[in-house]
C-alpha cells in the first residue's frame, strides 16, 4: 500500500483527531486535580487559622503539587499537550502504565437498619407462648382437680368454690400484671385462663352436678362473657374479646344440647350484647366469633329440632340483628362497619328452616320475608365505588336475595309440574327489575338466574323434539317456553342499556336464544291445539312445520331491517334462513309425512323465493333513494319559444 493511498491518509487524520481529543481530556483532568488540591489546602489553612486566632491570620499561597514522576508524554505522532503547571497531574496515555489515583470523595450513606427477625415481630413469640401457656394451665388445673377427686380431698362444693376462686384470682392477677410495663401479653394469658376456668365452673354446676337450672347457667356464662369483653375494651385487646365470646359460644351447645331452643336464644342474646364492643374498633375477628357459631347452631337447630316454627323465628330474629347492624354500620360513620360477607351466613338458618318446615307455604313465606329484608338492606346501604369488597353490602345482599327468591320459587313448586314455570317467572321478574332500574348488580343477578332458568328449561326440550310425548304436553310447558323467549329479549335489552362492555356479543346471543324458543313455543302451541281435536301427534307434526315457517318469516324481517342500516340483521337473517333450511332437510324430511311435509317444503320454498325477490327490490329501492338528486339549473325552452307568438 503506498503512502498516497487515501485510506492511509484518512487513518492518519483519525489518529490526529484522537490524539487531540486525548490531550483535551488530559487538560480537563489536570484542571480538576488542581482545583481539588486548592480546595483541600484552603480548608486546612482555614482550620489552622481558626485555632491560632485572629492575630496569626496572614495570606497563604496555594501549595504546589509536583507532577507524578515517570509519567510518559504523548508520542511524537500526536500533538503535544499543554505544558504542565504546579498542581497539575498528567495521566499516562495507556491504562497499563497509569499511575494510581485516589478515588473521588463519596457522600457517606447511612446504613440500613437491620431487619427484625420474624420471632420478634409484634410480640409473636410472646403471644404464642401465652396461648399455649393458657392451654397447658387449664390442662394442669383439670389434672389437679381429677387427682384431688380421686384422693377424696375435694367434694363437689369444694371443687366448684375452688374453681370460682381460681378464676377470680387469675383475672385479678391479670389486672395487676397489666399495670406493669411490658406486661400486656402476660396479662392477656392470665385473663384468658381465668375466663376459661369460669366457663368450666359454670359447666360443672349446670351440666355435671345440675345444681342450677339451665337458664341460670346461661346467665352466668353470659355475665362472664360480657365481663371479658368489657375488660378487652379497656385493654384494647381483640384477642381477649374473641376468647371470651368463643368460650361461651363453644360452651353453650354442650351445656344446653338437650334444650336447643333455650341455648339458641341465649346465643342470639349474646351476639346482640357483644356487638357494642366493636364500636370505634375494627375487630373483624370478634365479629366472626359473634356471628358464625350462632349461625351454625341455629342452622342445625332449624333442621333437627321438632319445633321448627320457633327455630325459624330465632333464625329470623338473628337475620334481622345481623342485617340491621350491618346496615347501621354502612350508613352511620360512628358505628362499626360490619363484614358484608357474613350476610349469607346470617340468613342461612332462615333458609334451612324454610326448606325443612312441613308446610310448603310457610316455607315460602319465610323465604319471601328473607328476600324482602335483603332487598331492603341492599337499597338502603350507603356505599361508594371505593368500598372494599368485604364491605360491599349492596352486591352481597342482592346476590343473597336472588338465591333466596329462587329457593322460594322452588319451594312453591315443591318439585311438581309447575316448578319450571315459577322459576322462569322469577327470572323474568329480576330481568324486568334490572331493565327498569338499570342497576348493574341487579342485572348480574338476573343473568345468573337466567343461566339457572336455561338449565331448567332443558326439561322442555323432549316435549318439543319427541312426537311420542305429544300426549303429555300441557299449558305449563307452553308458558315456560314463552317465558324463556321473553326473558332472553328483556335480558338483551337490559344488557344493552346497562352493561355496554358486553355489547354486542351477549345481546345477540340472547336474541338468538329467544328466536329458538319462539319456534319451540309454536310447536307446543299447535300440539295443544291438536289435543283439542283429539290428534296430538298431528298437532305436533303441524307444529314442527309451523316453527320452520315462523323462523323463515323472522329471517325475512331481519333481512328487511338490514337494509335500514343494521349491520347485524342481514347476517342474522341469512343464518336463521340457513337453520330453517337445515331443519327442513334434516328434521322435517325425516319426521314429517304426507301433507305436512308437502306444505312445509312448499311454504318454506315460497318464502325463500319471496325473500330473495323482496330483498332484491328493497335493495334497489334503497340504492335509488340514496342517489343524489340532480341540482336545479336553467331550462332550455328555445324551440317552444320560437314556435309560439311573440310575447310583449
Amino acid at each position: 500500500m503506498s503512502m498516497s493511498d487515501p485510506t492511509l491518509a484518512r487513518l492518519r487524520a483519525i489518529e490526529d483527531d484522537f490524539a487531540d481529543a486525548m490531550s483535551r481530556m488530559y487538560g480537563v483532568g489536570n484542571e480538576l486535580a488542581r482545583l481539588r488540591a486548592h480546595l483541600a489546602t484552603e480548608s486546612t489553612e482555614a482550620e489552622q487559622l481558626l485555632e491560632a486566632g485572629p492575630e496569626h491570620w496572614t495570606p497563604v499561597a496555594p501549595p504546589v503539587v509536583a507532577p507524578v514522576a515517570g509519567a510518559p508524554g504523548p508520542s511524537s505522532d500526536q500533538p503535544s499537550p499543554p505544558p504542565t503547571a504546579p498542581g497539575h497531574v498528567m495521566p499516562p496515555p495507556a491504562p497499563a502504565t497509569m499511575a494510581p489515583t485516589s478515588p473521588p470523595p463519596t457522600t457517606p450513606v447511612a446504613p440500613l437498619p437491620p431487619s427484625e427477625p420474624w420471632w420478634q415481630r409484634d410480640g409473636l413469640v410472646a403471644k404464642v407462648l401465652a396461648v399455649v401457656g393458657t392451654a397447658i394451665t387449664l390442662i394442669g388445673v383439670a389434672f389437679l382437680l381429677a387427682l384431688a377427686i380421686q384422693m377424696g380431698f375435694f367434694g363437689p362444693l369444694a371443687r366448684v368454690v375452688s374453681g370460682a376462686l381460681l378464676a377470680l384470682g387469675l383475672v385479678g392477677a391479670a389486672v395487676i400484671v397489666h399495670r406493669r410495663p411490658s406486661g400486656t401479653i402476660g396479662a392477656l394469658g392470665l385473663a384468658a385462663t381465668g375466663i376459661a376456668t369460669g366457663y368450666l365452673d359454670v359447666l360443672a354446676v349446670t351440666r355435671i352436678y345440675e345444681w342450677v337450672p339451665l337458664a341460670v347457667g346461661m346467665v352466668l356464662a353470659g355475665l362472664i362473657a360480657l365481663g371479658g369483653v368489657l375488660l378487652a375494651r379497656a385493654w384494647d385487646s381483640q384477642l381477649l374479646a374473641v376468647i371470651a365470646v368463643l368460650g361461651v359460644a363453644f360452651l353453650a351447645p354442650f351445656v344446653g344440647l338437650e334444650h336447643g331452643l333455650l341455648t339458641g336464644g341465649f346465643l342470639l342474646v349474646l351476639a346482640a350484647a357483644t356487638w357494642p364492643a366493636q364500636i370505634d374498633r375494627q375487630w373483624w375477628v370478634l365479629e366472626l366469633a359473634r356471628v358464625v357459631p350462632t349461625a351454625l347452631f341455629l342452622a342445625g337447630l332449624s333442621i333437627a329440632h321438632e319445633r321448627t316454627g320457633i327455630a325459624a323465628l330465632l333464625g329470623v330474629l338473628f337475620a334481622i340483628l345481623v342485617l340491621g347492624t350491618s346496615l347501621a354500620g354502612a350508613r352511620v360513620a360512628r358505628l362499626p362497619q360490619q363484614l358484608g360477607i357474613l350476610v349469607p351466613v346470617a340468613v342461612l338458618p332462615v333458609g334451612l328452616a324454610a326448606l325443612a318446615v312441613d308446610d310448603r307455604w310457610s316455607g315460602v313465606g319465610l323465604l319471601v320475608v328473607m328476600t324482602c329484608l335483603l332487598v331492603l338492606v341492599a337499597g338502603l346501604a350507603d356505599q361508594t365505588a371505593d368500598t372494599p369488597l368485604q364491605h360491599r353490602l349492596t352486591e352481597i345482599s342482592l346476590a343473597s336475595a336472588g338465591l333466596a327468591s329462587l329457593c322460594a320459587a322452588l319451594r312453591a313448586g315443591d318439585g311438581q309440574d309447575w316448578t319450571p314455570v315459577l322459576g322462569v317467572g322469577l327470572c323474568l321478574v329480576w330481568a324486568l327489575a334490572a331493565l327498569a332500574l338499570q342497576h348493574r348488580t341487579t342485572l348480574v343477578v338476573a343473568l345468573g338466574l337466567g343461566v339457572l332458568g336455561t338449565l331448567g328449561g332443558m326439561t322442555l326440550l323432549p316435549h318439543v323434539l319427541l312426537r311420542s310425548l305429544s300426549d303429555d304436553v300441557a299449558a305449563r310447558h307452553l308458558l315456560a317456553a314463552l317465558g324463556l323467549a321473553v326473558l332472553y329479549l328483556v335480558l338483551a335489552r337490559a344488557v344493552t342499556t346497562t352493561l355496554p362492555a358486553l355489547v354486542p356479543v351477549l345481546p345477540r346471543a340472547l336474541t338468538s336464544l329467544s328466536v329458538l324458543w319462539v319456534g319451540g313455543s309454536v310447536v307446543l302451541l299447535i300440539t295443544l291445539v291438536g289435543q283439542l281435536v283429539d290428534d296430538p301427534r298431528g298437532g305436533f307434526t303441524a307444529g314442527q312445520a309451523g316453527a320452520t315457517v315462523v323462523w323463515m318469516a323472522i329471517a325475512a324481517v331481519l333481512l328487511l331491517r338490514g337494509l335500514r342500516g343494521s349491520s347485524f340483521a342481514v347476517p342474522a337473517g341469512l343464518a336463521l334462513a340457513a337453520v330453517s333450511v337445515g331443519k327442513l332437510l334434516l328434521f322435517d324430511l325425516s319426521f314429517l309425512g304426507g301433507l305436512a311435509r308437502v306444505l312445509s317444503f312448499i311454504v318454506a320454498g315460497l318464502l325463500l323465493l319471496g325473500m330473495g325477490a323482496g330483498y332484491a327490490q328493497a335493495l334497489e329501492r334503497t340504492r335509488r333513494e340514496s342517489r343524489p338528486l340532480p341540482e336545479p339549473g336553467p331550462v332550455d325552452n328555445s324551440e317552444h319559444a320560437a314556435a309560439g307568438p311573440p310575447s310583449v
